[in-house]
Formats: structure tokens, C-alpha cells, sequence
């Protein structure tokens, strides 16, 4: 099996997600829940940020097969049922209590060979085959979605050694999915293609950089500008590139739309999943752990990262039908006009 810049991409990515998904489930999950019994059996904001980084990283596995696949055939189906299945087996080991470096090395081990088999299964089925660029674009909007929820993770004290290398991986993975993808579902490899994908990738850099390096309580900014970069990163990479002013100019619209559209959608999607249906509550309680206080939110990142890049993702795809038209758009009309003549 030949594997090419995407595949080796779709692999590397969906490995460490695995890995860092075990490390977090048997060392970083008991940390949190251990706070949350300290606190006379109650939770607070941000206490599970543990979990939204598995459920972001079962996210990453989910759309590192989908990339592997090229967005299509098995992968169509493989893709969403790996992410379902793998947050599934999270909510059972976690309700399980697995805790303890041994359980973190098994189950790293375990979730990288799962998570190395399928997604070279579905890259050795893929072939030659062609793109299907709606998955794709949707896909890509989905991980520059959830990127910067990841990146931005904060718990409620932030001395957790491990909070930061571990929401800055998991960006890391989210981002280079996001570009990987789009560039697959990109019509042409021409060198604007390449300039937008290195713009966006230096952007997303110093983004995720200072997602990290601000106090906690000021990365809203940076996690907001990495995630509408992302989102027009993808617009710019699937879509129909200008190659003059005029036409960079008619994107501009779109492109500052995304700039108002993906904070509107996060900030609406959480307070949705908070108060009209409390998706995290559910999950806090299937897996056994201590509810939120009532004072505070329950919380669920990477959910309203799919949420919000789906909706996004769907929104390019009818935008792109919208205006861009086809170079033989005329041809029909004048075929009609001389016939009838």
C-alpha cells in the first residue's frame, strides 16, 4: 500500500489522537473527578475539561478517517461510526474508573492499534478514488470548528501541568485535519492554493500559540480569530480561488461573514446545549461522575464545535453554488438562439 502526503497525514494525525485519548482517560480524567469530590460532591465550570478533550480527540479520529477515505465511499460511513463508537467506549471505561499509568499505557496502546488499523484500512480501500468534496468541506469545517475550543480549554484553577500540552496537541491535530482535508477537496493544486494553505497554517501558528500564552479568562480573541482563519481557509481552498481584485473582492463577504458567523454560532450552540437541552449533563451522568452545581454550566466544547462547523460547513457548500457558475453557463441560450433562427 502506497502511501501518500494524505494518508501519511490522516495516520500521524489519527494515532495521536488515540494516544493522547488514553493518557487523558486514566491520568488526566481522575485529576478532575478527584477535584470534584474535594468540592463537597459538586462540580463547577470547566471541571470535566478532561473529557471535552477525549470527545474532541474521538472528534480528530473520526475526521482522520474520513481524510483517508478521501471523504467518500466506506469512509462516508466508517468515519462518523468510529467517532459515535470510540465516545461510546469512553463513556464505559470511564464510568469504569480506569486510572493509574498502566491503565494509561494500555489503553494508549489499545486506542493507537484501533485507531491505526481503521484508518489504514479505509486509506487501502480508498484507491484512486475520487474525492467527495461535501464530506470533505464539512469535515474541514468541523475540525477548524473545534480547533480552537480545544486549543482554548481552560479547567477551573489552570495549574494542571498537563492541561496545556494536551489542549495545544489536540489543536495542533484539529488544524492540520482542517487544512489537510480542504486541500484535499480543493478543485486545482494551483500556487494561490499553496499560498492560502501556508497563510492560513502561519496564521493558525501564532493563533494557537496565543491560545496558550494569554491568562486564562483573554483567549477569547485568539480562539475566535483561529477558528474564522480556519473557516476561510476552507472557503478559500474548496471553492472557486479569484485570480484577479475584482473577484477577491466579491469573497470578501463571505469571508467576513464567517468572522461574525462562527463566534454567533458557538455562542447560540452553547447556550442551546446548556439550558434548552443539556447534552453534557447527560454525559456527566452516563459516565458516573459528580454533577455540575447549579450555579454553573455544564459544558460539552467539542459537541459545539460539530455543531457550529457542520451548520458552517453546509452554509460554503450552498454559498459556493450560489456564486460560482459555470464557464459554459451561456453556451445553452446561444445553441437555442441559433436553432430557432
Amino acid at each position: 500500500m502506497r502511501i501518500d502526503g494524505r494518508g501519511a497525514v490522516a495516520i500521524v494525525c489519527a494515532l495521536a489522537a488515540a494516544v493522547l485519548w488514553g493518557l487523558d482517560m486514566a491520568l488526566w480524567q481522575p485529576m478532575a473527578e478527584q477535584r470534584a469530590d474535594l468540592a463537597f460532591l459538586s462540580a463547577e465550570n470547566n471541571t470535566y475539561w478532561a473529557r471535552d478533550l477525549r470527545f474532541g480527540a474521538a472528534v480528530a479520529i473520526g475526521l482522520a478517517v474520513s481524510l483517508a477515505g478521501r471523504g467518500g465511499g466506506l469512509s462516508r460511513w466508517v468515519a462518523p461510526a468510529t467517532a459515535a463508537g470510540w465516545i461510546g467506549v469512553d463513556l464505559l471505561v470511564d464510568r469504569a474508573g480506569a486510572h493509574g499509568e498502566t491503565a494509561a499505557a494500555l489503553l494508549a496502546v489499545a486506542g493507537g492499534v484501533v485507531a491505526l488499523a481503521v484508518t489504514a484500512f479505509v486509506l487501502r480501500r480508498a484507491g484512486d478514488d475520487a474525492p467527495r468534496r461535501r464530506t470533505l468541506v464539512i469535515g474541514a469545517s468541523i475540525a477548524a470548528a473545534v480547533a480552537p475550543l480545544a486549543a482554548g480549554m481552560e479547567s477551573p484553577t489552570d495549574t494542571e501541568t498537563a492541561l496545556t500540552p494536551a489542549a495545544a496537541t489536540l489543536g495542533v491535530i484539529l488544524t492540520a485535519l482542517s487544512i489537510a482535508l480542504a486541500w484535499t477537496a480543493a478543485p486545482d493544486r494551483s500556487r494561490g492554493r499553496f499560498v492560502v494553505a501556508g497563510v492560513v497554517a502561519a496564521g493558525a501558528a501564532v493563533a494557537l500559540v496565543l491560545s496558550r500564552a494569554l491568562a486564562p479568562g483573554t483567549r477569547l480573541t485568539p480562539v475566535m480569530l483561529l477558528g474564522a482563519l480556519l473557516l476561510a481557509g476552507v472557503a478559500l481552498l474548496t471553492g472557486d480561488l479569484p485570480r484577479a481584485p475584482l473577484p477577491w473582492l466579491q469573497q470578501l463577504p463571505k469571508l467576513l461573514v464567517l468572522l461574525v458567523l462562527y463566534p454567533a454560532l458557538v455562542m447560540f450552540t452553547l447556550l442551546f446545549t446548556v439550558f434548552a437541552v443539556p447534552v453534557a449533563s447527560w454525559f456527566t451522568a452516563l459516565a458516573g461522575s459528580v454533577p455540575v452545581n447549579a450555579a454553573d454550566s455544564d459544558t460539552l466544547y467539542a459537541l459545539i464545535g460539530v455543531i457550529a462547523g457542520g451548520t458552517i460547513g453546509w452554509l460554503l457548500l450552498v454559498l459556493d453554488r450560489a456564486y460560482v457558475s459555470p464557464p459554459d453557463a451561456k453556451r445553452p441560450v446561444e445553441e437555442v438562439t441559433t436553432a430557432a433562427r
